[in-house]
């Protein structure tokens, strides 16, 4: 959005922040050219009633995700604007936003971040809480015919991917699928040099984000000790917002682990740490954590789950095992021969500088919208 607005005029709604760190983002892109108008958060994306609506789902004909994302207050700045706006194009983020009814004749897009009800089945297939694990399933059986038929209510669609676009437009040939890969800030995001811990693994994200929760708590389960076998030194730090009670009793059970919750800057971290993890099980899209610490010139190890979507290639500039014991055989490996590291180092920063930099990839978007436009 911040690129776009360097050319374009660009408004944005979104929901009422609901924390400091929301409210400071927006004003970052205010300050760089967007204007943002917020919406209030209706009863139905409360957080303090997610429960409530999770099982009134399981026995509507609308997915939960239709009460997580839609309100009337919503509606109403939409259609404001669309009847008294002059604008050129209209995009949503995220397939759900085509609940909303869009009256406007102006080209307009969906940027899909991932396959959404791909995730709902993976959630159900790795999920232990049977009443979790029905929930999944019931959003995956709804979702999996809506999420099409919310995509093509839109002029076009973009994916971070082509396996994105590929498996849409089988489900619907004729889908107009642009694949805009996700990217990452590589003069923000690269190294500082400074000393590397040589012990030190890293995890980063949105932690109560369930894909991460789970490849966490699946990593510290099945693979960690695996590492604290081969290297007792190992230390394993999870860096980011939110993390759930689950994760915290991580680190006050084991001092080998800690927890960070949210970060001023991730990038301390990624300096420190001698090799990136992402032992992600579910997942869609492509994961920007790898981007951000490919541009870091950090060593990635990764299930193939979690490198999906990234033009990458095994033991360049990833590493991709999906076995508990390869898994932390290549973690070890990367701690142990630092010529390894280096050369895994190396490859995924170039990989950044060559295919996913943001200015490259917004230029991109920006001649999808004028085409459009034209």
């Amino acid at each position: 959005m911040v690129n776009l607005a360097a050319k374009h005029q660009v408004t944005a709604l979104c929901m009422e922040p609901d924390n400091d760190a929301q409210a400071q983002g927006i004003d970052v892109i205010e300050q760089r050219g967007a204007r943002i108008e917020t919406v209030a958060v209706a009863n139905n994306q409360k957080k303090e009633l997610k429960r409530f609506y999770q099982l009134l789902s399981l026995v509507s004909s609308k997915p939960y995700q239709y009460k997580q994302y839609h309100s009337k207050a919503m509606q109403q700045a939409i259609d404001k604007h669309l009847a008294e706006g002059d604008y050129d194009l209209l995009m949503v983020e995220f397939s759900q936003m085509g609940y909303y009814s869009l009256n406007t004749d102006i080209p307009s897009f969906v940027d899909q971040h991932n396959v959404e009800y791909e995730i709902m089945h993976r959630t159900f297939q790795t999920e232990k809480n049977p009443l979790r694990k029905l929930l999944a399933y019931s959003e995956w059986k709804k979702y999996y015919t809506q999420e099409i038929e919310n995509c093509n209510k839109f002029t076009g669609c973009l994916t971070t991917s082509q396996r994105d676009a590929d498996i849409l437009q089988e489900r619907s040939p004729n889908m107009q699928c642009h694949v805009i890969p996700n990217g990452v800030d590589s003069e923000f995001f690269q190294t500082n040099n400074s000393d590397i811990d040589p012990n030190m693994v890293l995890f980063t994200g949105t932690i109560s984000y369930y894909p991460n929760t789970e490849g966490v708590l699946w990593f510290y389960k099945e693979i960690w000790p695996l590492i604290k076998t081969k290297n007792p030194n190992a230390t394993f730090c999870i860096a980011g917002k939110a993390p759930p009670p689950e994760i915290q009793k991580l680190a006050e059970n084991d001092p080998s682990i800690t927890v960070t919750g949210m970060v001023d800057d991730m990038r301390d971290y990624y300096n420190k740490a001698a090799v990136v993890v992402v032992p992600l099980r579910v997942g869609g899209g492509t994961r920007l954590k790898i981007l951000e610490g490919m541009s870091m010139s950090k060593a990635i190890v990764s299930t193939s789950i979690g490198a999906e979507g990234i033009d990458h290639t095994d033991g360049k500039d990833i590493l991709l095992r999906d076995t508990p014991e390869d898994f932390s055989n290549a973690v070890v490996a990367v701690m142990k021969d630092n010529d390894q590291r280096r050369a895994l180092e190396t490859g995924g920063r170039t990989l950044v500088e060559a295919k996913y930099d943001w200015q490259a990839l917004s230029a991109k978007l920006s001649d999808v919208y004028e085409a459009a436009i034209k």
